[in-house]
């Protein structure tokens, strides 16, 4: 239906068109040819935008999904490191202090050890005590 609407428009164009140029014309040749003309180049015109405008509105809808994804993403990964970082508040300090170094920070086990002065063995038993307690209370919290 659109484009019989469309269809509409444009011959209504064309013909004030030539209602306005009329006198420009000294033949029924030359009348037919400047309607036949004008009708393809207007119809040309508005298949061109059409076309541009559906690849607009693609462009513009992929555009906005991406950034609802983003956004959703973002949204997510804040609450998820949000409820992490709360689970770490709860962890004894020496053990806090372990987990934070080795999983935010990146440090190896070894380094731990040497900034705290510990064994590697304390590091490890701290870094799964955290863990244990981490998971209890994610557990609890999903309960």
């Amino acid at each position: 239906m659109p484009d019989v609407l469309a269809a509409e428009d444009i011959v209504t164009e064309i013909f004030l068109k030539y209602w306005q140029k009329q006198k420009d014309f000294n033949s029924p040749l030359a009348v037919r040819t400047f309607l036949y003309i004008s009708t393809r180049n207007a119809c040309l015109n508005y298949l061109l935008q059409a076309r541009h405008r559906a690849r607009a509105k693609e462009t513009l809808c992929l555009l906005t999904d991406d950034f609802e994804d983003f956004v959703l993403n973002r949204i997510t990964r804040t609450e998820v490191l949000h409820e992490i970082y709360s689970m770490l508040e709860v962890l004894p300090l020496q053990c806090r202090k372990i987990v934070l170094m080795s999983y935010v920070g990146g440090l190896s086990n070894r380094q731990i050890a040497r900034r705290l002065q510990l064994s590697v063995h304390t590091v490890k038993n701290q870094k799964i005590r955290g863990i244990q307690l981490m998971r209890v209370k994610a557990r609890q919290r999903a309960a």
